[in-house]
Parts: C-alpha cells; structure tokens; sequence
C-alpha cells in the first residue's frame, strides 16, 4: 500500500523530531544557545498572539483537545457501525486529522519543553554539598527579612495579607531589573492570566503554571495573594526559556527582591523560607536549631507561610466544584511531575525543587550573581 504524500511529510517530521531530541541530550552548548537566541523569538511570537486574548489561550485549548478526543472517538465509532462501505475512506481521514495534530503537538513539546531541558542547569555548575551552619545563616537571614517586610505590609482587619502594589505591571518591572543582572530575562512580556478552572488547579497545590502551547504564564487568581508576586515571576522566566523549577524559583526571588515594593518583596521571603525544613530532618542538632530560629517568626509571618488559600476556600467550594476527590488529583498530579522530570533527564524528580536552596546558599555566601 502507498503512503499519500502528507503521510510522508508527517512521517519525516516525527524521524527529525526524534533527532532532535536525542542531539539535544548531547549537544549541550546548541541548547544553551537555542535558549539564548532562538527560543526569545519564538516566545515573543507566539505570547503576542495568546496577549489578544483576555483569557488563558492553553488552558481552553486543552479543554478543547480533550473535547476533540471525545466527540471523535464517538463519531469514529459510530462511522464505523453505519458506514459499512467508507470505513476505510473514513479511517483515512481520522488517521489525517489527528496524526497531524500529534504532529504539532510533538513539535510543540520538542521546541518548548523537552530541548530546554537539555540546557545546562544552573545547580549543576555550583557547589550543592552545603555545610549545615551555612544553610542555618542563611536561613535566620530570611526569617530576619520577612519578620522586618511583614511591619510594611498592609493587612486586613483579621491580620491577612493585603495586596497594595499594582500585580502586573510591578511584577514586569521586577524582570526587567533582572534582566540588568541576567539579560535572558528582558524584553516584552505579556499580561499573565489568571487560569479558570481554578478549583481544579488548587487541588494539585498548583499557584501557576506555563503552558508551551500558547506561551502563556499564567496563575492561580483564587491562591491568598502573598503568593502572587512571586509566582508570576517565576512563570515568567519560563517564558525566556528557562525551564527548571528551582531555578525559576530562585530567579523569581531575585526579581521581587529588586522591588520597591514591600509586598513583592515580602512575597520573596515567604517563597523561600519553605525550602529549609527538609534540610535538618536527618540532623537532630541541626532540627533543634532550626526550631530554635523558626520560633523567631512572627505569627502574622507563619501564617502567611502556610496559607495556601484564603480560609473556609474548600468549604465553599467543594460541594460545586469537586468532580474528583482532592486527594486523587493531588496525588496524580504529584506522581505526573515526578515522572515528567524524570523523563526529561532532571533525576531528582519533585526533590529538584528543592535545588533553590543551593542557589540562595550561593546568593547569600557568596555575596554575587550567578551566570
């Protein structure tokens, strides 16, 4: 049987896709260089496009994909019971319209996802085996920091955080500082959008995520606000191409610590003080110190802390909006970011996070920039 050209076309598509993602496993230094030089275009691109829309673009597209799936296996099924003599005809076509979208969105994931990460990895160039006491300084810094940003800070008469400094445009101001630091984070960047489906998002602890098909950065609107600054940061730097959580995480703390404003900097202290804990788990000295320092922090600040969203939020919400249980999705959602970075050559999986440790260990000791 002879392949149609367009079957062809697709086939030599997915043979380059596959190259490319095994050259890129070891050719490092053209990765670094796509990020740096090509990668920039393509989101500038693209989030220009997603920007003329007031909503999240690749949040509705996935609806839309997962809408696809369903009425077209249905109508597929039901062309092959009654259209005994084009089942062949009508398979064709299916097999047309649905490789090609399996075409895009391999080539999506490949230029958007799975070559970043085949970039050299910030961690990976600096010293991690961090002597205790270092890691102890360096948190009493940031409970000093966040106890000193907390008296700045507005709050509403039950004591929670206020958000008084304008989101968006503060929060693109703050990247564009880096980019003083760090070039690959200046230029143009869109308004991040908040998601829709935001129930769904909360139960996977999600504050924002990125979506490489529409290059969008977008974020959780229903999270306690403290959060916010520093999340849409962290989104941010995906979109200049910089794909490792940790180091999206210590980028972001860079870009709120540049602000004037004590709420994107207190969003900064808050975001990486939770990192320390599971450093001292295996050292009992080490545990009874870090209590000792914890014990420092003020309970407006602890608060702050572990607020993930506002009180009473699942209360509210769960009868309406919960189709499936907040413990199976979480967990899902856990086991599927383990094994996506895994997949994508970050061993560590989840634990990668925690690398932002190392990171600020270097900020704070070391007293410079990383490049």
């Amino acid at each position: 049987m002879k392949l149609k050209k367009s079957t062809k076309f697709m086939f030599i598509i997915w043979g380059i896709l596959i190259i490319i993602n095994l050259l890129a496993k070891v050719f490092h230094g053209a990765v670094d260089f796509y990020i740096a030089h090509i990668f920039p275009c393509i989101s500038s691109i693209w989030s220009h496009i997603s920007n003329i829309f007031p909503f999240s673009l690749g949040e509705w597209m996935i609806v839309a994909g997962i809408v696809l799936i369903v009425v077209g296996l249905i109508s597929f099924i039901g062309f092959m019971i009654f259209a005994k003599g084009r089942r062949k005809k009508i398979a064709g076509i299916y097999g047309q319209i649905y490789g090609w979208i399996l075409t895009w969105l391999f080539t999506v994931v490949t230029s958007r996802f799975f070559v970043l990460y085949q970039g050299t990895q910030l961690s990976q160039t600096i010293e991690t085996e961090i002597a205790t006491e270092d890691i102890l300084k360096v948190y009493q810094m940031l409970v000093d920091g966040a106890n000193r940003e907390s008296a700045l800070i507005a709050r509403d008469e039950d004591g929670y955080f206020v958000m008084t400094d304008n989101l968006m445009s503060e929060a693109k101001e703050c990247m564009s500082r880096l980019s003083q630091m760090y070039p690959q984070y200046g230029g143009w960047y869109p308004n991040a959008k908040p998601i829709y489906h935001s129930y769904f998002f909360s139960q996977q602890n999600l504050l924002g995520i990125y979506y490489p098909f529409s290059m969008e950065a977008n974020y959780n609107p229903v999270v306690y606000p403290v959060n916010l600054p520093v999340t849409i940061c962290h989104e941010f730097t995906h979109l200049k191409g910089n794909i490792f959580e940790d180091e999206a995480g210590y980028y972001a703390f860079l870009a709120c610590m540049t602000s004037d404003s004590a709420d994107f900097r207190y969003s900064a202290y808050i975001s990486a003080l939770e990192w320390f804990e599971p450093h001292f788990e295996d050292d009992e000295t080490a545990w009874e110190k870090y209590f000792e320092i914890s014990a420092q922090i003020l309970p407006e600040v602890d608060r702050d802390m572990y607020t993930f969203v506002p009180e009473d939020y699942w209360e509210e919400h769960k009868e309406k909006e919960e189709f499936i249980p907040t413990d199976v999705v979480s967990q899902t959602a856990d086991v599927v970011m383990d094994t996506s970075l895994k997949v994508n050559g970050v061993i560590e999986g989840s634990h990668s996070y925690h690398g932002m440790t190392a990171l600020l260990m270097h900020y704070y000791l070391e007293g410079d920039t990383l490049q």
